[in-house]
């Protein structure tokens, strides 16, 4: 194992704390399950296109007919 030093913002640190005490577990071990819980998903996550796919397969229809036209309208009021 690598001893390795991060900053956190304190929101963070103080929510690490919270969840090794819940758990009754050390603080390190907690972030080294949060890291590997990420890095398996890291496929999923960083997969080009990943997003697109998924509102794609929501199959929505609908909407209002002008939405190429006035998009920003209607993304931004």
């Amino acid at each position: 194992m690598l001893r390795t030093q991060i900053y956190l913002p304190e929101e963070y640190h103080s929510q690490l704390i919270d969840l090794a005490s819940q758990l009754n577990i050390p603080m390190a071990e907690v972030i080294r399950m949060i890291l590997k819980n990420g890095l398996m998903k890291k496929g999923e996550i960083l997969s080009p296109g990943n997003d697109l796919w998924k509102l794609a397969d929501l199959k929505i229809k609908g909407g209002p007919k002008d939405l190429s036209k006035k998009f920003d309208f209607y993304l931004y009021g």
